[in-house]
């Protein structure tokens, strides 16, 4: 059984009609070609402690970290991520962070 990887996304968007249009809407299949699926995808979260960095997080899982990082070169990925860089956003962070293996249920 693989690892499976979550990848941990803050950026600040900086108009989210556009981005919606242009990124967040065209990722769900691009992420998933790769078994990556949406955990959580939202403007609206709740920092207890700390701050967050960015207007927008989003929480993927992907079966393993080959497959996230297979998602994050593809030229498929590519053009949203130039996108996304260059113009629908001010910055922010993507993080890969290793998933617990957890034991199958009966």
């Amino acid at each position: 059984m693989s690892q499976p990887m979550l990848v941990l996304v803050q950026f600040n968007v900086k108009d989210f009609p556009k981005y919606v249009e242009h990124y967040a809407s065209l990722m769900s299949a691009v992420a998933g070609k790769f078994g990556g699926q949406f955990l959580a995808a939202t403007r609206d979260v709740i920092v207890k402690e700390g701050q967050t960095s960015g207007n927008f997080t989003a929480i993927i899982r992907f079966p393993s970290k080959e497959a996230a990082n297979d998602m994050y070169e593809s030229a498929e990925y590519a053009p949203l991520k130039a996108r996304r860089i260059g113009e629908l956003t001010d910055g922010g962070n993507l993080i890969f962070i290793p998933g617990l293996e957890l034991p199958q249920t009966k």
